[in-house]
Parts: structure tokens; sequence; C-alpha cells
């Protein structure tokens, strides 16, 4: 039997109303500011024209490789633990916990091939390819029109995806504790943030690619409290 909503459908709606206005957001952000441009222009070294964190260690290895084993070590565990065999496992892990660490490691995944997908299709140049920053590419606002470039393909952010999943470890704090499930998720979105932030520090991502692809995770987790349950018995 099928049973028990993740969270009320009052709660539900309202977090459907943050998630639409926070897109308009992000639209307005990319093509009605200039704060994408702000804030590559910060990190980047008009006299030197680079990107001069480019390939700082903390950054580039620590950041970006190491953490991305990190996370995908981490994705790999609840794997094992969501779908070996109960016995296995000595039976520790109760139904409904291997049910939730299903769906966390499948959000994950889904997150991730979803925005990979997106990435390849999109011609959005990231701030290094752009002229203003030494490269060739042209400037466009990240919700506006481009034109055919072969370079690109950096829009949304990848690296975000990386951490940002750790949000849908919500889902297990879910429904008996709906505010340590917020705090999950926003620590969780957090992790997301500062991976993708890293990346446009690097000079790899302007602020509206990690935005979009934290707004992303947000929809499927959002679609997973809406049309499944928190556990099957």
């Amino acid at each position: 039997m099928i049973k028990s909503p993740w969270l009320p459908k009052p709660t539900l709606a309202a977090l459907w109303c943050i998630w639409i206005a926070l897109a308009i957001g992000i639209v307005w952000l990319a093509n009605a500011t200039s704060i994408d441009l702000s804030l590559a222009d910060q990190q980047f070294d008009f006299a030197q024209h680079a990107f001069t964190q480019k390939h700082n260690f903390l950054y580039e290895t620590v950041m970006h490789v190491y953490a991305k084993h990190l996370f995908t070590a981490i994705w790999l565990c609840l794997l094992a633990l969501a779908w070996l065999p109960a016995h296995w496992l000595n039976h520790r892990i109760s139904a409904a916990t291997r049910h939730q660490l299903r769906w966390i490691v499948f959000l994950a995944l889904l997150n991730a091939s979803v925005v990979s997908v997106l990435k390849h299709q999109m011609p959005h140049a990231c701030p290094w390819d752009v002229v203003r920053y030494g490269g060739s590419a042209p400037w466009v606002p990240a919700f506006m029109a481009h034109p055919a470039m072969e370079a690109g393909h950096c829009f949304p952010a990848g690296h975000t995806t990386c951490g940002v999943w750790l949000a849908a470890l919500s889902l297990l704090w879910l429904p008996q504790a709906p505010r340590k499930a917020l705090f999950v998720a926003i620590a969780g979105l957090a992790v997301g943030f500062t991976l993708g932030w890293v990346q446009q520090i690097r000079g790899a991502h302007f602020l509206s690619h990690t935005l979009t692809s934290l707004w992303l995770m947000c929809g499927w987790l959002l679609m997973v409290f809406t049309f499944s349950k928190s556990r099957i018995e």
C-alpha cells in the first residue's frame, strides 16, 4: 500500500508559487540587469587579460576535481544502501528509508543528466570564452536568443550538480520533521551554490548559470513532493 504524503497541500502550493517566482527572478536578473557581467568583471584581471584564479589549486583541484570525486563517492554509497538486498545489510535500514534513498539517488542522477543534456544543446558561452574576457564568442544574456555557435555549451552550470543533489537528503526527514528537512534542503542548495561560485571565480560560469541549476533541482524535489508518497508499505 502506498501512503503518507511528503508535505501538506497548502505547503506544497506555497512552494510551487515560490519556485515560479524564483524562475521569474532568475530571468529578470539575467536579462534585465548586468549582474552576470559585473560579477565576472570582478574576477577578471583586465590588466593581465585573464581570470587569474582559473588554475588556483584550491579552486581548480580541490573544489572542482576532488569535490566532484567526493560527492560521487557519497552518491555511490547511498546507491548501494538503497539497492543492495536488505539481508546483505542485516536489515539495518528500514524499507521506508530505502524508499527515500532510492528517490535521493534518482534525483541526483536525473538532475545531472538533464543539466548535461541542456549544456550540450545550449549555445551559451562560458565567461572565459566571451570576447569581453579574451575569448571569441559574443556575450548574450542567458535567456535571450543566441546566435548559432560551435563554442558555448556552458549553461546551466554543470559542476553545481555535483553537490546540489544533497538537497534531496531532506527526504529522509519528511514528513515527520519538516523543519529539519528544510534546513537540510537549504544546506544542500548552499553546497551546490558554493561549487557554482567557485566556478564563477575561475571564469567558468555566470551567476545565472548557477542559479538555473539550483532552480532545476528544486523543481525535481517539488515534483517528488507532489506526485509521490513518502513511503511504500
